[in-house]
C-alpha cells in the first residue's frame, strides 16, 4: 500500500463514457489511433528438433523497432490448419526461455520464479506457437533508468509505453495467423504476468483475437493497485495516463472483450492484482456474459499463492484453448 496519495479520490471517474465508446477511449488513451490489418514480415532460417520445426521472423512494431520471433509447429499435425498461440513472457523472462527445451521452474512453488518450456510444450501439444520478448521484457529494455527515460519522452506524444506493447501483441497475432497451416481465425494470446498483460490488452483492441489467457496479467482494477498493492514491482508502464478519469480495467474488459471468452488466473495473494480489484472485475464483467447466455465464456481461476506461474496454471490455459480452439468450437 502506498502512503503517497490520498485513498479517497473522488469521484473516482469523473468523465462519464458510454460503454460502446470505451473502446475508442480505451485505444486513444494507450496512443494507438490505428489498428493494423495486416503486418510485413520476413521469415529466416528454420530447423527441426524435439518433433516441431522453428521458423525465425522478424517484423516492427509502430515505433519501427525489430521484433525478432520464433514460430514453432508440430511436424506431424493433425490437422493442416492449426490454432494458433502467441506466448508471451513475464518481465524478467524471454521469449527464449517460454521455447526452453523442458519444462520447468527456477524456484519452488511459494517463490517468485519463471516457469521455463511452457510454449515449447504447447507446440507439442499441436498448436502453432510464435513467442517473442515483448516491450517491457529485460531481454529488450535495458537498463531500468533508460525505459523511464523513453517513457518520460514518449509522454507528450501520447504513445505510452503499454501502447506499444499492445500493438506488438496485435501485431504478433497478425503474424501467427498470416503463416501457412496456421486458422487465422484460431488465435490466441496467453503469457504470465507482462505477457498476461500484453494478452488481455490486445485482445481489447483486437477483434480478430478468439480468445485470451492471461496468467498473473495485472488485470482487476488499477485504482486497486495505486492503493493497495505493491507499486514499487511497476515501473510507470502500467499506470496509464488519465485512465482513472474514464473507467477502469473492468469497463475494459466488458466493452472491448466480453462476450467473447476470455480467462483469468488471479492468486489470491498476487500484490499486483489485489483481490477487491478482482472482485470488482468480477462484478462488472460476469453480467455482461450471462446476458449474453454464455457465462462460461468468462472464467476466473482464484487458486490462493502470490504472483508466479505454476505448471497447473498452464495445464488450465492448455484446457481453455483446446476448448476454445477446437476446430467445432462456436
Amino acid at each position: 500500500m502506498t502512503d503517497s496519495i490520498p485513498i479517497d479520490i473522488s469521484p473516482a471517474f469523473p468523465v462519464e463514457v458510454p460503454r460502446d465508446a470505451v473502446p475508442a477511449k480505451f485505444r486513444e488513451l494507450i496512443g494507438l489511433d490505428e489498428i493494423p490489418a495486416d503486418v510485413d514480415f520476413t521469415a529466416g532460417s528454420t530447423h527441426e528438433e524435439d518433433g516441431l520445426s522453428f521458423t525465425q521472423y522478424s517484423y516492427a512494431n509502430y515505433l519501427g523497432e525489430t521484433i525478432s520471433a520464433t514460430v514453432l509447429k508440430p511436424l506431424h499435425a493433425q490437422s493442416d490448419s492449426l490454432a494458433g498461440a502467441v506466448c508471451m513472457p513475464g518481465t524478467n523472462s524471454s521469449g527464449e526461455e517460454v521455447i526452453d527445451k523442458r519444462m520447468y521452474r527456477t524456484k519452488p512453488p511459494t517463490e517468485h520464479g519463471v516457469l521455463l518450456g511452457w510454449g515449447r510444450e504447447l507446440a507439442k501439444r499441436g498448436y502453432a506457437v510464435l513467442s517473442f520478448s515483448p516491450k517491457g521484457a529485460v531481454a529488450r529494455r535495458g537498463t531500468v533508468a533508460l525505459w523511464e527515460e523513453e517513457a518520460k519522452l514518449l509522454a507528450p506524444y501520447a504513445r505510452p509505453q503499454i501502447g506499444v506493447l499492445t500493438d506488438e501483441a496485435l501485431r504478433a497475432s497478425l503474424v501467427l495467423g498470416a503463416i501457412d497451416g496456421v486458422d487465422s481465425d484460431r488465435i490466441g494470446l496467453t503469457g504470465m504476468s507482462l505477457g498476461g498483460l500484453a494478452s488481455w490488452m490486445a485482445m481489447s483492441c483486437g477483434p480478430w483475437i478468439r480468445t485470451a489467457a492471461a496468467v498473473c496479467g495485472v488485470v482487476g482494477t488499477l485504482e486497486q493497485v495505486i492503493h493497495y498493492g505493491q507499486v514499487e514491482r511497476h515501473s510507470s508502464f502500467i499506470f496509464i495516463p488519465h485512465l482513472l478519469r474514464y473507467f477502469d480495467h473492468p469497463e475494459i474488459v466488458a466493452a472491448c472483450i466480453a462476450p467473447r471468452p476470455f480467462m483469468m488466473v488471479a492468486p489470491t495473494e498476487d500484490d499486483d492484482m489485489p483481490r477487491e480489484g478482482v472482485d470488482e472485475l468480477i462484478r462488472v464483467v460476469s453480467p455482461v456474459y450471462e446476458s449474453e447466455g454464455r457465462p462460461e465464456l468468462f472464467k476466473v481461476h482464484r487458486p490462493p499463492g502470490i504472483h508466479t506461474f505454476l505448471p497447473k496454471y498452464f495445464e488450465w490455459v492448455v484446457e481453455w484453448f483446446d476448448q476454445i480452439l477446437a476446430p467445432d468450437s462456436p
